[in-house]
């Protein structure tokens, strides 16, 4: 085959690809019927699951990277079985993408629950016992969303730990991840019913700990060091500026040296 020259212009196959893990056929069906009704159809959707309906053959994380691959979507829709697009439908959906889109171009994850510090979470959802919650501004940019919903442009190219598996937190690691690769993220003004109820278990707390754990660890201050030259990362400027010297880098280095000469070990 003769080389192929790519366009700027990416085409994709369909507008949504809609992904979810299925535990239970029955209410999978109707999120689907839920989401065609929505305007949400098989002219321009593609529908992907992963069936655990006969045990966790699946994981979370892993089913998440998997359906990131396989999609053919321009948008990724991450959801819950047991969510339920009654409310609004997509013409409100395509309406917060554009408004996002002019807000920040380099957004790349959206949801209808967020968290953008300790205390303010915007959000709008009716969970299973009928009650409807709207807080905060909407949309408003993000740290970390809910699970239940998540839409993420296939552009970015995004994908989640590969060193985390489970069923929850999946959301605050997609956010993470999207902000290291220069994106951002956004609760946005997309009302749907939630018939789930939010489980923190034991697994849920053991993944907490992993999580904070995986990017205490990343996000340490430390030199990095490329074939041609070193700087040193750290959220504290002043000592970015201090590392950072050219005398300051040269004892660094020669530490590591003698480091590694007597224990091997970097």
């Amino acid at each position: 085959m003769p080389p192929l020259k790519i366009s700027k212009t990416e085409n994709f196959k369909f507008r949504f690809s809609i992904c979810t893990l299925v535990t239970k056929p029955a209410e999978y069906t109707g999120m689907v019927e839920s989401f065609v009704k929505a305007g949400f159809t098989e002219m321009d959707c593609q529908y992907l699951y992963a069936d655990n309906s006969d045990g966790n053959e699946f994981e979370a994380f892993g089913s998440i990277n998997r359906f990131l691959r396989e999609s053919q979507g321009e948008f990724v829709i991450i959801c819950h079985q047991d969510v339920l697009i009654t409310i609004d439908d997509r013409r409100q959906l395509e309406d917060q993408i554009t408004l996002v889109s002019s807000l920040d171009p380099d957004w790349a994850v959206l949801g209808n629950a967020g968290v953008n510090n300790m205390y303010n979470i915007s959000m709008v959802i009716t969970h299973y016992d009928k009650q409807s919650h709207r807080s905060g501004l909407l949309p408003s940019k993000v740290q970390s969303l809910d699970e239940n919903f998540l839409l993420i442009k296939a552009s970015a190219n995004l994908a989640v730990a590969g060193d985390l598996e489970g069923f929850h937190l999946y959301g605050t690691d997609i956010c993470l991840i999207a902000e290291c690769l220069g994106y951002s993220a956004f609760a946005i003004d997309f009302h749907i019913v939630h018939n789930g109820r939010g489980i923190m278990d034991k697994s849920f707390y053991n993944l907490s700990e992993k999580l904070s754990l995986k990017y205490s660890s990343f996000f340490r201050s430390r030199y990095i060091r490329s074939t041609m030259t070193s700087f040193y990362v750290t959220s504290n400027q002043l000592m970015s500026l201090l590392m950072n010297i050219r005398i300051v880098k040269g004892l660094a280095r020669q530490y590591y040296k003698l480091r590694f000469k007597y224990t091997g070990k970097i």
